[in-house]
C-alpha cells in the first residue's frame, strides 16, 4: 500500500515536471486561448492546463510542486510504519509549512525578479504579486526581504523537519576539515617548491644565492616537526568539531553508553585511540620518533588495562574462577529508538497526553538498553496522580506493552514516563562483573544486579543492606537473578571469606551448587533441616557477639582485622572461652567468614515449618548484621501471610520483579509499580533508607554458565561441611522429654500405634481434648522417636511398631 502510494506520487510529480519544463505561452489553456489547436506541451493538453494554472498562480515556484509530491511519497513510504506520521496533527503542520514556504518564496521572486514575457503572470504568480503588494506597503523592500526569508526558512523546517542549525554545523565541520587538509598539505607543496628552487643556479650571485638557499633548506628541514606538531592540533580540531556536532544532533545519546569515562575500560579506549593517529605519522617515512613512542605506549598499556581485572589475593588452593567461563555479550546494533524516532515519539506522547486533558512537554529523553525514559514538564495545576491513572491508556494509545510513570525523580522537577524499547538488549552477567563498580568493590559479598535504565552496570554491597528480600511471579526472572547474585559472590570471595547455606524446598533451583567449597552444609531440601540451619545461625550469631565483645570490636570486619594483625605480629589472640583441660593448650582465634543464607522459595518453608522460622528469621535480621550473617530470601508468592509485617520491618532492602497485581507490588516495596514491569529480569530495587525504587534490568546467566562455574569450583577445592548445622540442638530435642509427660500420653501413644496414623485431629477426637494439647502430645511422640517429623505432604510416619496383641 505504501509502495503503491510512493510510486503514484512520484510518477505524477515527474509528469508535472515535464509539463512545466515544456510550457509554451501559445498553447490554449487556462489564462488565454491559443491561435491554433496545436499543443506544443510534451505532456499534452492536460499538461498544458496544469502548467498554465501553476505558472499563473505561483510563477517560477510552480517547480516546487513536483518536488513536494516526491518528498510526500518518500514520507509515506518511510515514516508510516513508525505509527507517528499517521497523526493528523503532524500532517497538518507539514501542510502549513508547505503553504508558508510557498507564499514566502513567491513573494521573494516577485520582489526581486522582473517580469518575463514567457510567463502568463508575474514571476511569483498571482500569490507572489499579492504578497509583494502587502509587504512592500508596510515594510518596504528591505524589511519585506528579511521577513519573507525568515518565513521561507521556517516553512521549510516545518515541512521537511530539516534543522538549519544542523545544516550550518555541517558546513562548518566540513570547512574545518578542508582547511585542516589544506594546511596539512601546504607545507609539503612549499617544500617541494623550495627543493626545485634549490636546483636552479643563479649566475649573477652564485655564492650569495647558495648561502641563502642553503639557509632556507636548513630552516625547512624541521618541516617534519611542523607536520607532527600540527597533526595533533588537527585531530583535536576534528574530534572537537565532531563532538560538538554529535552533541547537537542528540544530547541524550550520551546516556546510551555506560559512561566510559567512569570505567577502567577507558584505558583501553586510550590504547585504541593511539594507533588511530599513528598512520598519520607513518605516512611520512622521515618521522621516526612518533612510531617508537606509540610502540612504547602500547607495551606499557597492557599492565594498566589488566588492573581492573585484579582479584583479591588468595591462596592457590582456593583460586577464583576465571571470567572466561561466562559468555560474552552479543555485539549487535543498538536496539533502542533512533534519534528521529525519539523525537517523533516525544511529539506523540505530548499529543496523547493533550487528548486526555494533560498539558505536558517532553524536556528530556534518557535512552537505555530495555526502556527509554521521557521526562515530562507538567503545566501549572496538573497533578501527578492524573498521569499515573493514565498509564494503561497511554500504553494502549502508544501501542506498547506497558508504560510506567515515575512520579518523583530525585533532583528534578519532572515526571518520568518509561516506555519499552522495540527490541530489548540482553544484559550479560560478564558485562557487570568486568565493570569497575564490581571490580573495585572491596566487599566479598558484592552482588551484581544488572544495568540501570541508562545502561550503567549496577553492583551493590550485601553487607550494607544487610538482608535482601526478593519476590516475583513465575517467569519474571527471579531465579536467574538469584543465580547472578550467587555467582557474583563466588567470583569475588574464597571459602575463607564467605560461606553459604542454601535452602531449596523445590530441590531443583540450587542443586547445581552442591559440593562447592563455599558451602557449610549440603543444599538443604528438608524443611526440618532448614529450621535447624536457621537455629544454628542464631547460635553462631550469639557466639560471634560474645567473641567480639571479649576482644573489644564492634563488627566482623574489625574482628578479622584485629585477629590478622595479631597473627602477623607473632602474638595470636587466644580463645577467651576456652575451658582448660589437662594437657590442652588454648587455641588461637582465626578469621571468621561471612555467612550468607539463601532461601529459594520462602513461602514453602513458611507453610511447612510456620511460626518457628518466622521468629528465627526475625532474630537473624535484627541482630546478625554486625556478626556477618546475611539473608537472601526469595519467593514467588508475595502475599501478606508469607511476607509478614515482622519480616518486612527487619528487611528494608527489597527487590520486586514483575508481579500480577498492584497489591502484590505494595506487599513487596510498599508502593505500586512492579505490576508494570516487563518481566525477564526487569526489577525494582529498593535500597535501605530510600523511599524511591530504582529500575534495574537484571543480568542474565544461563544454566550452562552456572554449571561451568560450579564445575570449576569443585576442581579448585572440596567443601568442609559442619555437621551440626542441620542437626537438632540438644535443647530443642530434650525440651519435651525433660518436663513431665502428659497423663494422657500413654493413651495417645496407643491410639497412634494401633491406627498407624499420627494425626493431631485423630488424637483430639479420641481423647476429647483441645487442639493444642493434642499437638503437644504428637510433639512429645516425635521427640521420643515414635513418629517422624512432618513430611513434604504434611503427614507424619509412625516409626514405632504396633502393639502385640495378647490372645
Amino acid at each position: 500500500m505504501r509502495e503503491g502510494a510512493f510510486i503514484l506520487l512520484c510518477s505524477f510529480g515527474i509528469y508535472l515536471l515535464i509539463a512545466l519544463i515544456t510550457y509554451h505561452d501559445g498553447d490554449s489553456a487556462w489564462s488565454h486561448s491559443g491561435m491554433s489547436n496545436d499543443i506544443r506541451n510534451s505532456a499534452g493538453k492536460t499538461g498544458a492546463w496544469f502548467s498554465d494554472v501553476l505558472f499563473s498562480l505561483f510563477g517560477y515556484m510552480a517547480y516546487l510542486f513536483p518536488a513536494a509530491l516526491g518528498i510526500s511519497g518518500l514520507f509515506i513510504y518511510r515514516d508510516l510504519p513508525q505509527k507517528t506520521e499517521s497523526n493528523p496533527l503532524i500532517w497538518s503542520v507539514r501542510l502549513l509549512g508547505l503553504l508558508v514556504a510557498l507564499a514566502a518564496s513567491c513573494g521573494l521572486i516577485a520582489l526581486h525578479i522582473s517580469m518575463l514575457p514567457s510567463l502568463p503572470m508575474s514571476t511569483g504568480g498571482l500569490l507572489g504579486a499579492a504578497v509583494k503588494a502587502v509587504t512592500v506597503t508596510y515594510m518596504n523592500p528591505v524589511g519585506s526581504t528579511v521577513i519573507l526569508l525568515a518565513l521561507l526558512l521556517s516553512g521549510v523546517t516545518l515541512f521537511t523537519g530539516m534543522s538549519w542549525l544542523l545544516f550550518l554545523e555541517l558546513i562548518g565541520h566540513h570547512t574545518l576539515v578542508m582547511l585542516g587538509k589544506l594546511t596539512k598539505y601546504l607545507p609539503g607543496i612549499v617544500k617541494k617548491g623550495s627543493e626545485q628552487m634549490s636546483q636552479i643556479k643563479l649566475p649573477a650571485l652564485p655564492d650569495f644565492s647558495a648561502i641563502n638557499l642553503g639557509g632556507r633548506s636548513s630552516k625547512q628541514s624541521p618541516a617534519d616537526f611542523e607536520d607532527v606538531a600540527f597533526e595533533p592540533e588537527e585531530s583535536s580540531m576534528k574530534s572537537s568539531s565532531k563532538d560538538s556536532l554529535d552533541s547537537f544532533i542528540d544530547e541524550d545519546d550520551v546516556f546510551s553508553e555506560p559512561l566510559p569515562s567512569l570505567r577502567p575500560k577507558a584505558k583501553k579506549q586510550t590504547q585504541a585511540a593511539v594507533p588511530a593517529s599513528a598512520p598519520l605519522a607513518l605516512k611520512k617515512p622521515r618521522v621516526v620518533v612518533k612510531p617508537k613512542a606509540v610502540v612504547e605506549e602500547e607495551e606499557v598499556l597492557p599492565s594498566i588495562t589488566a588492573r581492573p581485572k585484579r582479584r583479591p589475593k588468595q591462596d592457590e588452593e582456593h583460586a577464583l574462577p576465571d571470567l572466561s567461563l561466562l559468555e560474552m555479550p552479543e555485539k549487535s546494533a543498538r536496539q533502542g529508538f533512533s534519534s528521529q524516532q525519539r523525537q517523533d515519539l516525544s511529539r506523540l506522547v505530548e499529543t496523547r497526553l493533550m487528548e486526555f486533558g494533560v498539558d505536558a512537554k517532553v524536556v528530556g529523553v534518557l535512552p537505555g538498553p530495555v526502556i527509554t525514559r521521557f521526562e515530562l514538564d507538567l503545566a501549572a495545576g496538573i497533578k501527578v496522580n492524573k498521569i499515573t491513572g493514565l498509564a494503561k491508556d497511554l500504553a494502549r494509545s502508544l501501542s506498547v506493552v506497558s508504560v510506567r510513570v515515575v512520579e518523583v525523580i530525585p533532583g528534578k522537577s519532572v515526571v518520568g514516563l518509561e516506555i519499552p524499547n522495540p527490541n530489548r538488549e540482553l544484559v550479560r552477567l560478564k558485562e557487570v562483573l568486568e565493570d569497575s563498580c564490581y571490580q573495585d568493590a572491596e566487599s566479598p559479598i558484592t552482588l551484581a544486579l544488572g544495568k540501570d535504565i541508562a545502561g550503567r552496570p549496577v553492583a551493590v554491597d550485601l553487607a550494607k543492606m544487610p538482608h535482601l528480600l526478593v519476590a516475583g511471579t513465575t517467569g519474571s526472572g527471579k531465579s536467574v537473578g538469584v543465580n547472578a547474585m550467587l555467582l557474583s559472590i563466588l567470583y569475588k570471595a574464597s571459602p575463607e571469606d564467605v560461606r553459604l547455606i542454601m535452602i531449596d524446598p523445590k530441590m531443583l533451583e540450587l542443586a547445581v551448587y552442591d559440593n562447592i567449597p563455599h558451602l557449610l552444609t549440603p543444599v538443604v531440601t528438608d524443611m526440618k533441616d532448614a529450621a535447624n540451619a536457621l537455629r544454628w545461625c542464631v547460635a553462631e550469631m550469639e557466639r560471634r557477639y560474645q567473641l567480639m565483645a571479649a576482644i573489644g570490636v564492634r563488627n566482623l570486619t574489625g574482628y578479622n582485622q584485629k585477629v590478622v594483625a595479631a597473627a602477623k605480629e607473632g602474638q595470636p589472640l587466644l580463645d577467651p572461652f576456652w575451658q582448660p583441660m589437662p594437657g590442652d593448650k588454648p587455641e588461637p582465634l582465626e578469621k571468621l567468614p561471612y555467612i550468607v543464607v539463601v532461601v529459594d522459595e520462602f513461602a514453602d518453608m513458611m507453610m511447612v515449618v510456620g511460626k518457628k522460622v518466622e521468629e528465627l528469621i526475625a532474630r537473624i535480621a535484627q541482630k546478625a548484621r554486625a556478626a556477618g550473617i546475611h539473608l537472601i530470601l526469595a519467593t514467588q508468592r508475595p502475599s501478606v501471610d508469607v511476607i509478614t509485617g515482622l519480616i518486612k520491618a527487619n528487611i528494608p532492602t527489597r527487590i520486586a520483579f514483575q508481579v500480577s497485581s498492584r497489591i502484590d507490588s505494595r506487599t513487596i516495596i510498599d508502593q505500586s509499580g512492579a505490576e508494570q514491569l516487563l518481566g525477564h529480569g526487569d526489577m525494582l530495587y529498593l535500597p535501605p533508607g530510600v523511599g524511591i525504587p530504582h529500575r534495574i534490568h537484571g543480568a542474565f546467566v544461563s544454566d550452562d554458565e552456572v554449571h561451568k562455574v560450579t564445575k570449576e569450583l569443585r576442581k579448585l577445592g572440596q567443601p568442609a561441611y559442619i555437621e551440626s548445622v542441620i542437626q537438632s540442638s540438644p535443647s530443642s530435642t530434650t525440651s519435651a522429654s525433660d518436663g513431665e509427660l502428659d497423663e494422657l500420653y500413654d493413651q495417645a501413644l496407643a491410639i497412634v500405634t494401633e491406627s498407624r496414623k499420627a494425626s493431631i485431629s485423630l488424637v483430639q477426637r479420641r481423647l476429647k481434648i483441645g487442639y493444642n494439647r493434642a499437638a503437644r502430645l504428637i510433639e512429645q511422640m516425635e521427640s521420643e522417636g515414635v513418629v517422624s517429623s512432618v513430611l513434604s505432604n504434611g503427614t507424619r510416619e509412625v516409626l514405632a511398631p504396633a502393639p502385640i496383641e495378647r490372645g
